[in-house]
């Protein structure tokens, strides 16, 4: 893929090139998260936004669902609750995630679905590979698992998903540093044949963290950095830092609404 020189706008402006990164780790509510993706997505769909990668971080610990399951198939609502962790359904597909406040990262990447990027096998080839080579960086011995994980020694380090919205598609997914593996159990419901596929009998037992496979702890910044130089590398595109610009920030505040609300929730019970 070669970088584009020029990308219309609107009348009279022009997108800057390249791939923007966007490092947001001071952590929010997963509604207002999911919002900005689907801002983003929907800018890069209407050629308004550059290619934008994000790196974000949840706060408070949260649950997020596929755009596809089933609220109480996935997630022991009940139990989450009791113990204060939101639960948000997603836009892309996928299974039911916990992102632990201090123990997981999310990263995004919003772009047109170009060339090879056209096809949603070969998009997630592409996008999980980069972000195992970014994991390689740091020392960890990352590999693509398709359709949709990275995993070290075949256990899940990273899980994604997708959306597509005009000529755009998002991808997003977790990078584990320190799973919380008990709270995992106590709020996530995962199909047994999964699990007895994979050889486990229980959630915790199937993921690893970055931080556990390194014995050390990893600097967000750190982490951002390799993540910024594999998409760059792979997308072929000249990585700079910027920011949201007022119009996503003003977009994701009217989405807001819809993550936040009971309809959605429950959009399958």
């Amino acid at each position: 893929m070669k970088t584009r020189r020029t990308a219309m706008a609107s009348p009279g402006r022009m997108v800057r090139q390249g791939l923007r990164v966007i490092i947001d780790t001071a952590g929010r509510p997963p509604w207002w998260q999911m919002a900005l993706d689907e801002a983003l997505l929907e800018a890069a769909g209407r050629g308004v936004s550059p290619p934008t990668l994000r790196v974000y971080t949840f706060s408070p610990t949260s649950v997020s669902i596929g755009y596809f399951q089933s609220l109480r198939g996935s997630v022991r609502l009940e139990e989450a609750e009791r113990l204060a962790v939101p639960v948000v359904r997603r836009f892309t597909g996928g299974g039911s995630v916990l992102h632990s406040e201090d123990g997981e990262v999310t990263y995004s990447i919003a772009l047109p679905a170009e060339g090879r990027l056209r096809d949603i096998v070969e998009s997630y080839r592409i996008l999980c590979t980069a972000l195992a080579s970014a994991l390689r960086m740091l020392g960890v011995e990352a590999a693509y698992a398709p359709p949709n994980d990275v995993v070290v020694a075949g256990r899940k380090v990273s899980g994604n998903a997708q959306a597509r919205r005009g000529r755009a598609l998002l991808q997003h997914g977790t990078i584990l540093l320190r799973p919380d593996r008990e709270l995992m159990e106590k709020l996530l419901v995962a199909p047994r044949a999964k699990l007895e596929s994979h050889g486990v009998s229980g959630i915790g037992e199937r993921v690893v963290g970055v931080e556990e496979v390194l014995e050390r702890r990893l600097g967000l910044e750190e982490l951002a950095e390799v993540l910024e130089k594999a998409f760059a590398e792979t997308l072929q595109l000249e990585p700079y830092r910027g920011w949201y610009t007022l119009k996503e920030l003003e977009h994701a505040r009217t989405l807001k609404n819809k993550y936040r609300s009971r309809q959605w929730l429950e959009k399958r019970p």
